[in-house]
């Protein structure tokens, strides 16, 4: 879709927004649209979904209903959604009435008395006290209550003199969490006009996402563990340990990354589960199977390198990212499937890994793309600490995460991505994902089409080094993007012109101090004046104004 499409969806998400303060749209006919829609989509998408949409009940993309055993019909016109990063085009998801397969799977609903046992056992766990109440319908709604408090992000004040606002979110919390368990949400009572914007939208939905991953994930604990254990224990059977040792990444560093080897039969994890005791249920819920068009699953991952994604805080299993060996077909790395602890637009490779690295604030935070990548920069550099982006651009989720235990405003960002046309291109999405992080912003370059663990392989881990030792500002790199991508060979006037017209683009949102350097760069590589540069400048500067 076009740049103009997403202005278009961002007036009717503004619009559906104001409808929903000023009490137009009753803040109860949101919570029951993000029980249903919020598992995945945000407060924004979750509007437009419902505006567009007015029946919608299970929203996924084209790509994603398959692994459900459905598939989108053809000729249905999928609903276009807001991008997932900076940068992006629109998406487009389809409702389940739009696709045909195998009958939708009904989680099995909780009764009060399970519901209230699961609960009271994770307030427990995390020192929330208990409920002394002797309906379990009621004693579900308080416990969720409390837990919204246990499990909120960060110390979020009012604002604005809304001094109920903390009751109206931890309820609304309580409602996703109750509707859930397959819950009746009708004693929870709610003004039907919230002053609550996006921000707190989200921060309400993502709130009810980690208590419902938190109870979900303590009884998959096993489950993701059994599947890295067998992982970890087909490691010697397959490609994988000679392959990593021939790209420098000794066995050493495989048992240190705890590396494992998914086998490339259709059923080997899922028969082994089984054994174990777990039910296809948990198998597919947990994203390590799907279902066929017969019914029957078939593990997620196949003959690939797998490599395990943990939780920042705790370190616990959230999901996996598989690698195939080179040249085979199919996507190289392939993540699993969202579900209620693994949402990879929110999580990052390497970061509970890390975390003492960023924590001791010892190293500088890098971004790159893939796991092997973030591995080789760790084995390289001690003075570095690199996360892996799970083949996204840098998303707001995934930045507040790192942030939250690095404090980038004190240490900045290196940014490492591939030195080819599609790393310089994603260097630039992340531009202006990172234009509020306050420290400085950096990008290290590696050159001829090559990554990190390229380098590693090729030059070792002082060759890494060398790279990350020299990086330049994250602007030039931006700025010469631009001018390549409009300039061509800057041979004539006109191209010479829209190098300029582009770069300034970049430029005019640039922090205090940068924009007279970039001036004289864009100048010099345009071979114009200063003036010419400064006035279009100062053009594009009026006219965003």
């Amino acid at each position: 879709m076009r740049a103009h499409d997403e202005a278009v969806l961002r007036e009717l998400a503004g619009h559906e927004a104001a409808r929903l303060r000023d009490g137009t749209l009753p803040w109860r006919w949101w919570l029951e649209r993000a029980a249903r829609l919020g598992r995945r989509y945000g407060f924004t998408d979750t509007l437009l979904i419902s505006a567009q949409w007015r029946a919608a009940t299970d929203v996924r993309s084209y790509g994603s209903w398959p692994a459900a055993g459905r598939q989108v019909r053809r000729g249905e016109k999928g609903i276009p959604i807001l991008p997932e990063a900076p940068g992006g085009g629109p998406r487009t998801v389809f409702d389940i009435s739009q696709t045909d397969g195998l009958p939708p799977e009904v989680p099995r609903a909780r009764g009060p008395r399970e519901a209230r046992e699961r609960l009271a056992a994770l307030a427990a766990r995390h020192g929330v006290p208990p409920v002394q109440e002797v309906d379990d319908l009621r004693a579900c709604a308080v416990l969720a209550h409390r837990l919204a408090h246990a499990f909120k992000p960060g110390d979020h004040a009012d604002r604005g003199g809304c001094h109920g606002l903390r009751r109206v979110e931890a309820d609304s919390v309580a409602f996703l969490v109750l509707a859930h368990f397959g819950l009746d949400t009708g004693g929870l009572a709610f003004p039907d006009r919230v002053a609550a914007g996006p921000e707190v939208a989200d921060r309400i939905l993502r709130t009810a996402r980690r208590v419902c991953a938190a109870q979900e994930f303590s009884d998959a604990h096993d489950l993701m563990d059994a599947a890295h254990a067998f992982f970890r224990d087909r490691m010697p059977d397959g490609w994988v340990p000679g392959y990593l040792s021939g790209r420098g990444f000794g066995r050493d560093v495989q048992r240190r990354w705890q590396i494992g080897y998914a086998p490339p039969g259709p059923r080997a994890l899922t028969g082994h589960l089984r054994a174990r005791g777990h039910d296809d249920e948990a198998i597919v819920a947990a994203g390590l199977a799907r279902r066929g068009r017969t019914g029957r699953l078939y593990d997620t991952f196949r003959d690939r390198a797998m490599f395990a994604i943990r939780s920042p805080a705790d370190g616990t299993i959230a999901g996996f990212i598989g690698r195939l060996p080179d040249g085979a077909p199919g996507p190289k790395y392939l993540n699993g499937p969202d579900t209620a602890a693994f949402h990879k637009s929110e999580l990052l490779f390497g970061l509970h890994e890390m975390r003492d690295r960023l924590v001791s604030g010892r190293a500088r935070p890098v971004v790159v793309e893939g796991p092997l990548d973030a591995i080789a920069v760790n084995a390289a550099s001690r003075e570095h600490a690199a996360v892996a982006t799970l083949g996204l651009s840098l998303t707001a989720a995934q930045l507040a995460a790192l942030d939250e235990i690095a404090g980038l405003d004190r240490t900045g960002l290196v940014v490492a991505l591939d030195g080819d046309g599609a790393g310089r291109s994603a260097t630039s999405r992340l531009w202006r994902a990172l234009e509020g992080v306050g420290g400085p912003l950096e990008a290290a370059l590696f050159l001829d089409g090559r990554d990190p663990a390229d380098v590693l392989r090729t030059e070792g881990r002082r060759g890494v080094r060398d790279v990350l030792g020299s990086p330049v500002p994250l602007m030039d790199v931006v700025v010469d993007g631009a001018i390549e991508r409009s300039g061509g060979s800057l041979a004539t006037p006109e191209e010479r012109l829209a190098a300029i017209r582009a770069a300034v683009a970049v430029i005019a949102g640039a922090r205090s101090g940068e924009a007279a350097r970039q001036v004289v760069r864009v100048a010099a590589r345009a071979r114009v004046p200063c003036a010419t540069v400064t006035a279009e400048l100062t053009t594009a500067v009026t006219h965003s104004g």
